[in-house]
C-alpha cells in the first residue's frame, strides 16, 4: 500500500510543485508539497482504475483543494494595512490620471505620480489579488473539464520564454492594457500586440 501511495505522489509531482511554485511566494514549499500529498492520498483511495481518466489528471482537485484549505488556514499571509492603502491610493491615482489626461495611462506613470517604484506596485497589486481570489471561490473551481484545461495550459505554458511568459502573466493575470504592458516591458505597444497573436498561436499549438 505504501509503495503505492509513493508511487501516485511521484506521478502527480509535476502538478505538485506547478502549484507550489504558484504560491510559494507566499507560502513555505514545504508545507505546500505536504499539502499537496495529502491530497493525492485522498485522490487514491476515492480512484477507480476502470474511469477513463488519467490518475494524476483526477488527482488535481484534491491536491489544489488541500493546498488551498491550507492557505485559507495559515494566518500568516495576512495583506498588512499599509499594503491595501497603497493599493486603494493606486485605484484612486489611475482613476484620476485617466480623467485629466481623458486616455488610459501608462502603470509607469502612475508609479511615479505616487512616488513609488514600479517593481514594488505590481507587488502590491499581485499581493492584493491574491488575498481578494484567496478570500472568494474564483481560485478553485470543481469543473472537472476546467481542471483539464488547466492542466493543459500550464504544459504548453512551459514551452514559453521568460519573457512570453512576463507578457501573458501582465496581460491575462494582471489584466494590464497592451500599452502598460509596453511600458514595464520597455517595448512598443505594436511590438507587444504582435509578440500576443504569436505567444498565443504557439500556446494553442501546444495544448
Amino acid at each position: 500500500m505504501k509503495t503505492d501511495i509513493y508511487s501516485r505522489i511521484k506521478e502527480c509531482e509535476l502538478i505538485i510543485y506547478k502549484l507550489i511554485n504558484k504560491y510559494s511566494n507566499y507560502f513555505n514549499r514545504d508545507d505546500l508539497y505536504q499539502a499537496g500529498c495529502i491530497g493525492v492520498i485522498k485522490a487514491s483511495n476515492n480512484f477507480k482504475s476502470n474511469d477513463n481518466i488519467k490518475f494524476s489528471t483526477y488527482a488535481y482537485k484534491y491536491i489544489m483543494g488541500e493546498m488551498i484549505d491550507f492557505m485559507r488556514h495559515d494566518k500568516n499571509i495576512i495583506v498588512s494595512e499599509e499594503i491595501y492603502s497603497i493599493y486603494k491610493r493606486y485605484i484612486k491615482v489611475k482613476e484620476l490620471l485617466c480623467n485629466k489626461y481623458e486616455r488610459e495611462v501608462s502603470f509607469k506613470e502612475i508609479s511615479s505620480y505616487m512616488g513609488i517604484s514600479e517593481q514594488y506596485l505590481l507587488s502590491v497589486i499581485e499581493a492584493v489579488s491574491f488575498s481578494k481570489e484567496l478570500d472568494s471561490n474564483e481560485i478553485y473551481s470543481d469543473d472537472t473539464d476546467s481542471l483539464v484545461n488547466s492542466i493543459n495550459l500550464e504544459d504548453a505554458m512551459t514551452s514559453l520564454t521568460s519573457s512570453e511568459k512576463d507578457l501573458i502573466d501582465y496581460r491575462y493575470y494582471f489584466g494590464y492594457s497592451q500599452k502598460e504592458t509596453a511600458d514595464m516591458m520597455g517595448m512598443s505597444q505594436a511590438k507587444i500586440s504582435r509578440k500576443e497573436r504569436l505567444i498565443l498561436m504557439k500556446i494553442k499549438d501546444n495544448i
